[in-house]
């Protein structure tokens, strides 16, 4: 399980946190919940560039500056006591602003699998906007959801058409018209001239479709940069499994793969292409072995922010049941959202009660339950609330040092919307004292 630590950055003052399968930050505006999800999403990523090319020897600040801190548009976030601290799986990485990061890999880095970093920002709406792909914008995270946007949408022609969670229209891609909404009575109308809604959910749902279904049972697209980063990272594999062969000392130039590494890719290219591997079977198979792990996902860690963007109450519930389907699934997968809609954490208190009681509501009740097919576990699930900086933990976890807002059960209880609504109660109530 990943740990985090956030130190001074934007209007974080301190937290730490576990990464659970299910991880909802939740507070008013300007509270730090982009902040978190931006920094998940890096050091997730950090943590599969790693693991893809074998090495962590380019992780300068320049790096850090480059990948985290401009990419994510948070230069005016950073100062003198920011501090970063991630616990993973394969890397341990950290942080602190103006110096060099410390960065070294775990017990467990070339064992390691990669996973699909899926980032999805509040601003996704911009790809139902025309001609996007025109649109000149600089290295950041807006411009790479329009890139992998454009590429995932062709994936999904008529005949692959995606109901809409929550609506009646389904989604398709026509290479003549474009991004295509159709009604309910066969009626196609183009994406950009779809409501508000429309236009945040459905590209929302198609990427998270994209990524927690569709890779997994296609082979996906991928980069000239992620296919040099795969081979730089078997090669590299190589030399560590060559170099420790006592008959290879007079081969190799010294004990870095940088000294060696033509001499690495032309073994590589012949061990993976002659048609005879009896010399090298064990090298060959394992070589085949290797690449297949570091070229396709074998989980999803999908970041979402703000799900209910534009979204009817009832849709945003639908549509959120809809995205914990797609993680109800046999791989580790993690999802993180940040939120402003009482409804989906509603929704999602619903989901833990309707795991609790399954075995003690009757069936014929349980089945009406729109949830009752999610079975998530209480302990799968980490709510957060922020407020001043910091973690808000409910009463009873105060001393027990938990720092969620959810009760023994796993319950999410006295959240910022219960507290904001019982004040509109009570001003309600005081008014309506003068009403007769």
């Amino acid at each position: 399980m990943a740990h985090f630590i956030i130190d001074n950055i934007g209007p974080i003052t301190h937290i730490e946190f576990d990464l659970n399968r299910v991880n909802v930050f939740i507070g008013p505006q300007s509270v730090g919940k982009s902040t978190i999800a931006k920094i998940i999403s890096f050091c997730l990523w950090l943590e599969k560039y790693t693991i893809r090319q074998q090495h962590v020897d380019n992780v300068d600040l320049d790096f850090i500056k480059d990948r985290l801190i401009s990419f994510h548009k948070m230069d005016s976030y950073f100062r003198r006591d920011s501090h970063i601290k991630y616990n993973g799986i394969a890397i341990n990485f950290e942080f602190y602003y103006s110096n060099p990061p410390v960065i070294e890999k775990t017990d467990s880095f070339s064992e390691a699998e990669i996973g699909k970093v899926a980032y999805v920002p509040a601003e996704r709406n911009i790809v139902s906007m025309g001609n996007v792909s025109s649109f000149k914008l600089g290295d950041d995270y807006v411009r790479d959801f329009i890139f992998e946007w454009l590429g995932i949408r062709s994936k999904f022609n008529k005949e692959n058409a995606v109901p809409i969670p929550g609506t009646d229209v389904t989604y398709y891609y026509d290479e003549k018209k474009g991004d295509t909404i159709e009604l309910s009575d066969g009626h196609p109308i183009f994406l950009t001239e779809s409501s508000s809604g429309l236009q945040a959910a459905t590209p929302l749902f198609i990427y998270c479709k994209y990524v927690e279904d569709w890779i997994y049972n296609h082979n996906a697209d991928m980069s000239y940069e992620d296919l040099d980063k795969i081979i730089e990272g078997v090669n590299r594999k190589t030399f560590d499994i060559l170099s420790q062969t006592p008959e290879n000392s007079d081969v190799f130039k010294g004990d870095k793969y940088e000294d060696n590494a033509e001499l690495l890719a032309q073994f590589s290219k012949y061990i993976l292409t002659e048609e005879d591997h009896s010399n090298h079977v064990a090298s060959y198979n394992f070589l085949k072995r290797y690449a297949d792990k570091l070229r396709k996902p074998h989980f999803t860690q999908l970041i979402i922010e703000e799900p209910e963007l534009n979204l009817f109450p009832k849709t945003q519930v639908d549509f959120f049941y809809a995205i914990l389907r797609l993680l109800h699934n046999n791989r580790s997968d993690n999802l993180v959202i940040t939120t402003h809609s009482p409804y989906i954490l509603y929704a999602l208190n619903n989901c833990l009660l309707a795991n609790i009681v399954k075995e003690k509501m009757p069936k014929s009740k349980m089945i009406e339950i729109s949830c009752s097919d999610i079975g998530l576990n209480s302990s799968d699930v980490s709510v957060y609330e922020l407020e001043n900086g910091m973690f808000r933990p409910i009463e009873q976890n105060i001393d027990a040092g938990k720092c969620t807002i959810q009760d023994k059960f796993g319950l999410i209880r006295q959240n910022f919307f219960d507290r904001v609504m019982k004040e509109i109660m009570e001003d309600f109530n005081s008014l309506l004292d003068y009403r007769y």
